[in-house]
């Protein structure tokens, strides 16, 4: 669990802004969507470097399909710039956050055992 500090808190977060956008829809609600399909796809590219699970096509493909419909449900609105503008978290932070945390983990090499108990 420890290894997984961090996308267990997006996932957290996720999880309740998910609960208050279906309470109040709006932006938040995509927003939620949108840290918990960046999560659990951080979480499954993670668990495959560390050996966790099998590295297999389908876990993958279905890491980068969740990274690119939480990347559309942004740059599919209408009108992405005024939005950017007036929700920039939401429309632009987020997003790339999720982005820029799953390159990072996807191309990162993995941490040896040897290496940690030098």
């Amino acid at each position: 669990m420890k290894k997984h500090i961090g996308s267990t808190i997006a996932l957290l977060i996720g999880v309740l802004s998910l609960l208050a956008g279906l309470a109040k829809p709006g932006i938040i609600l995509f927003t939620g969507l949108i840290i918990i399909l960046g999560a659990l796809s951080y979480r499954s590219a993670k668990k495959r470097k560390l050996g966790d699970v099998k590295s297999s096509l389908i876990r993958k493909t279905i890491e980068i399909i969740a990274i690119l419909i939480a990347m559309a449900s942004v740059l599919l609105q209408n009108n992405l710039l005024l939005a950017i503008e007036t929700n920039p978290v939401p429309n632009l932070l987020i997003p790339i956050w999720v982005l820029v945390a799953y390159i990072i983990v996807s191309v990162r090499k993995p941490i040896q055992s040897n290496e940690i108990n030098s």
